[in-house]
């Protein structure tokens, strides 16, 4: 009996630590009763499965990733612009992107309260640095403004303010030399074989977004203000027009026989007005009497088959009427005129 008892308290106290251990719940189980001489076990909680991990490579709340366009009225992109990544920017300001460029080209600019505006832009290729000058002048030139440089200072001025800053002239320019961008450029173009107030209403539908121009008749010049790609075309115009071989087609000469030039210029304009059905003809008429020449000046060459056609009209002898009283001269060779007259006047009373 003795033996017995001391096997089963050998038995109870090999069991008691695993009361004292902790017992994980399971679903739908009954707890497990715990020894109230144990020590309480601690438990960990697992984590939620429904929680998620902060993503370390997404962007922030409310920052825009790297490459991408801002939202509509959003801040424009802090990065530089001169990259391979495509971006877009709608309804920024044009202040803060005038600052975004100015910072890329490392230039220093003087900013006129007067401009003002919005810029969308949007690229899909690569954009260089030797960009950013066109792109930033093309955005001027949309919201009416334009850069020059004075000094080590860039101006941003409006258009309409661009003649009271010191911008270098030159005369008659070269298109093959002329810049193809937005800058200003004043051009001092002497006319050779036109008018300058003609070829300034013959080139004012061509000129450009804010150019102004003038003309100074005496010295036939015509001074215009552009930008450089407009200006190189209008240059190239005026070489098709200001030329000697349009001049010398627009001129004729005209040898006059019967009729004092004079005279049949005044006919001629009046009739060539007739043609036009207005007080001006479109055909000038130079008489030279000294060596009976007429000089016709047209812009249209055709013309001048019809001006020659009047002239075989008009240009004809004189027809001796009925009763007129014609006068001859005869030179004597032996006698006295006086005695010869007098003796013809005798014979006529007889």
């Amino acid at each position: 009996m003795r033996l017995m008892l001391h096997s089963l308290l050998a038995i109870v106290l090999g069991t008691a630590p695993l009361f004292g251990q902790a017992i994980p719940h399971m679903p739908n189980t009954p707890p497990v009763p715990v020894s109230p001489t144990s020590q309480p076990a601690t438990q960990t909680a697992p984590p939620a499965q429904n929680q998620q991990q902060p993503n370390a490579a997404a962007p922030a709340q409310g920052q825009t990733a790297p490459g991408t366009a801002p939202a509509q009225g959003g801040t424009p992109p802090t990065q530089r612009l001169s990259s391979t990544q495509p971006f877009s920017l709608s309804g920024v300001s044009l202040t803060e992107m005038i600052d975004i460029i100015a910072k890329d080209l490392k230039i220093n600019y003087i900013l006129d309260p007067r401009v003002q505006g919005r810029v969308t832009i949007y690229t899909y290729g690569e954009l260089r640095t030797v960009d950013l000058m066109p792109l930033l002048e093309t955005l001027l030139r949309v919201n009416g403004a334009t850069i020059v440089k004075v000094g080590e200072f860039y101006r941003i001025v409006p258009i309409a303010s661009l003649s009271q800053l010191p911008v270098p002239p030159v005369m008659n320019a070269d298109p093959k030399t002329l810049p193809d961008d937005e800058r200003m450029v004043l051009n001092m173009i002497f006319m050779k074989y036109m008018g300058a107030g003609e070829m300034d209403k013959l080139l004012a539908p061509f000129y450009g977004e804010g150019a102004s121009h003038s003309i100074y008749e005496p010295a036939n010049l015509l001074i215009l203000q552009d930008n450089a790609r407009n200006m190189k075309r209008t240059m190239e115009l005026l070489g098709l027009f200001d030329s000697q071989a349009f001049a010398n087609q627009r001129v004729r000469l005209f040898d006059v026989h019967h009729t004092l030039p004079t005279d049949l210029a005044k006919e001629l304009e009046t009739i060539f007005k007739a043609y036009a059905l207005s007080d001006k003809s479109g055909v000038k008429f130079l008489p030279v009497d000294r060596i009976n020449i007429l000089i016709a000046v047209a812009p249209n060459p055709g013309v001048f088959e019809d001006v020659q056609k009047w002239i075989d009209k008009l240009d004809t002898p004189v027809k001796i009427s009925v009763g007129a009283v014609n006068n001859y001269v005869y030179r004597l060779k032996y006698g006295r005129a006086e005695t010869i007259a007098m003796a013809r006047k005798i014979q006529r009373c007889r």
